[in-house]
């Protein structure tokens, strides 16, 4: 990632300081009746999904939603999918306000609330191929690490994520925070691929990866799970979400397309789904890390 990228990426964390942290899941609201054409755009970019999953995991993200969105064409609604694989395309369009909602890490719209002026709430959250519906970070050590819980980080080189994930910089930087553990050095990468390369070559003691790190992620590629060890774990947070502006679409049309979308789960999931489909969204208020409190990068030599 290009340097203003980077540095773009954490002003957009240091605007969100004070921002209160609102329940993102929907309100409660009563479903327009009928089946009236309910059209929506609809940005897409999910680790599971064929479309815009990295070719590293293509045997695992076989992800499609065309059963889906025509089961839902049967009550009237019509999902526009946009596929996004780059998420700085994804982030442009809902900046540009391009979008009537996302099927997303949530953080990936939420984050932009200020800047967007959008009001994005989950709709529903999908369960992934293992049928689970969220994720965590990880703080992981090589097996063979003396460093055994999280208060073992005192004084540790750590890598984290860049602000732009909450489960690798907002959550696991929280964590420290509250227990007073202040690390001798920080270093924060766009990917668990490069964390993982961080702690394989000895460049930091500890790493903090996503939870589908060694799954779903270009890491598969040269990590194996037994060569580490996790010794802490972040909250935790729902995977990927379908959400809509309700700047957007009022109310009552979210509550039609989030009770159409319920209605896709367990066995009346369609097979090209790879998991039992759709459900309620889980309370997630998320409260950004203070940047006052976050480790600073080592300077370059």
């Amino acid at each position: 990632m290009k340097t203003t990228a980077i540095a773009a990426l954490f002003a957009v964390s240091s605007s969100l300081v004070g921002v209160a942290s609102d329940e993102t899941a929907l309100p409660a609201a009563t479903p327009e009746a009928g089946k009236q054409p309910l059209v929506l755009k609809i940005g897409v970019n999910d680790i599971y999904c064929r479309k815009t999953a990295c070719s590293c995991i293509e045997k695992i993200a076989r992800r499609s939603y065309d059963g889906t969105l025509a089961m839902l064409a049967k009550d009237g609604i019509k999902l526009e999918f946009t596929y996004f694989m780059e998420v700085m395309d994804l982030d442009k369009a809902i900046k540009a306000g391009e979008l009537d909602g996302v099927l997303c890490k949530p953080w990936t719209a939420l984050r932009f609330a200020k800047e967007s002026g959008a009001d994005f709430k989950r709709v529903a959250d999908i369960r992934d191929p293992d049928d689970k519906a969220t994720m965590t970070g990880m703080f992981v050590v090589p097996t063979k690490s003396s460093i055994r819980k999280l208060a073992d980080l005192e004084g540790k080189r750590l890598v984290f994520g860049q602000p732009d994930s909450f489960e690798k910089y907002h959550s696991p930087l929280r964590m420290l925070a509250a227990g007073h553990i202040k690390p001798a050095s920080a270093l924060y990468y766009s990917s668990c691929g490069e964390n993982l390369d961080a702690l394989m070559s000895g460049k930091v003691d500890a790493a903090v990866i996503s939870s589908y790190a060694m799954t779903a992620s270009c890491a598969v590629d040269f990590a194996k799970p037994e060569d580490f060890r996790t010794i802490a774990n972040t909250e935790e947070m729902p995977l990927t979400s379908l959400m809509v502006n309700l700047k957007k679409v009022p109310a009552a049309k979210a509550a039609r397309l989030q009770q159409a979308l319920l209605a896709i789960s367990g066995d009346k999931t369609p097979a090209d789904l790879t998991g039992k489909g759709f459900v309620a969204p889980a309370p997630w208020q998320p409260e950004p890390a203070d940047p006052a409190a976050v480790p600073k990068e080592p300077k370059s030599k």
